[in-house]
C-alpha cells in the first residue's frame, strides 16, 4: 500500500507537468491565427474560451465524487474503477485529445476551416481536460497523504507553475 501511494504521487506529478498545452497557447496561437485567418480580436475570443475551459472544474469534481462514491462490491469486471482517479483521468485524456485533435485537423487543412464558435468549442474542450487531470491528481494525492495534504497540494501546484513557466521561454 505504501509504495502504491508513492507511485501514484510520481505519476500525478508527471501528469501535472505534461498536461498543460493551454499554457503554451502563445506558442501555437500564431499558427492558429494565420491558418484560420483570424485577426487579434478573434484570436482573443478563442483564448477566452481556453481560459473558461481551464477554470471551470465543476464537472470533474462531480465525476470524481460520483465514481469515488460507487460501492466497491458488485462491480465485477469494473472493480478497477474504485477510487475515481482513473475514470477522471480517462475523461480528461479523451477531452484533451478530442479538442486538440480537431484544432490540429483545422490548422492542417484536413477539415474545412470551422467557424470561430466551433474553434472556440474545440479550445474549450481541450482546456477543460486540465480540470479533470488536476482534480484527479490533487484529490488522490490528498487522500493518499492526509497528514501532509498542504505539502502534496503545493507539490502538485508547483508542477503546474513550472509547466507554465517552461512554456513561456
Amino acid at each position: 500500500m505504501e509504495s502504491s501511494k508513492w507511485l501514484a504521487a510520481v505519476a500525478s506529478i508527471w501528469i501535472q507537468c505534461s498536461s498543460g498545452a493551454s499554457y503554451a497557447f502563445g506558442i501555437y496561437s500564431p499558427v492558429l491565427k494565420s491558418t484560420q485567418f483570424y485577426d487579434q480580436s478573434t484570436l482573443d475570443t478563442v483564448s477566452v474560451f481556453k481560459d473558461i475551459g481551464a477554470n471551470a472544474g465543476i464537472l470533474s469534481g462531480l465525476l470524481y465524487t460520483a465514481v469515488a462514491a460507487m460501492p466497491s462490491s458488485g462491480r465485477g469486471r469494473f472493480s478497477f474503477l474504485h477510487g475515481g482517479p482513473w475514470v477522471v483521468h480517462l475523461a480528461g485524456a479523451i477531452q484533451c485529445f478530442a479538442g486538440y485533435f480537431f484544432m490540429w485537423l483545422a490548422v492542417t487543412g484536413t477539415i474545412n476551416r470551422p467557424p470561430v464558435t466551433v474553434m472556440s468549442l474545440f479550445m474549450f474542450i481541450a482546456a477543460h481536460a486540465q480540470t479533470f487531470l488536476n482534480t484527479a491528481n490533487v484529490v488522490a494525492a490528498v487522500q493518499n497523504f492526509p497528514d501532509h495534504s498542504g505539502t502534496i497540494v503545493g507539490i502538485m501546484k508547483v508542477c503546474c507553475e513550472l509547466r507554465a513557466k517552461s512554456t513561456l521561454r
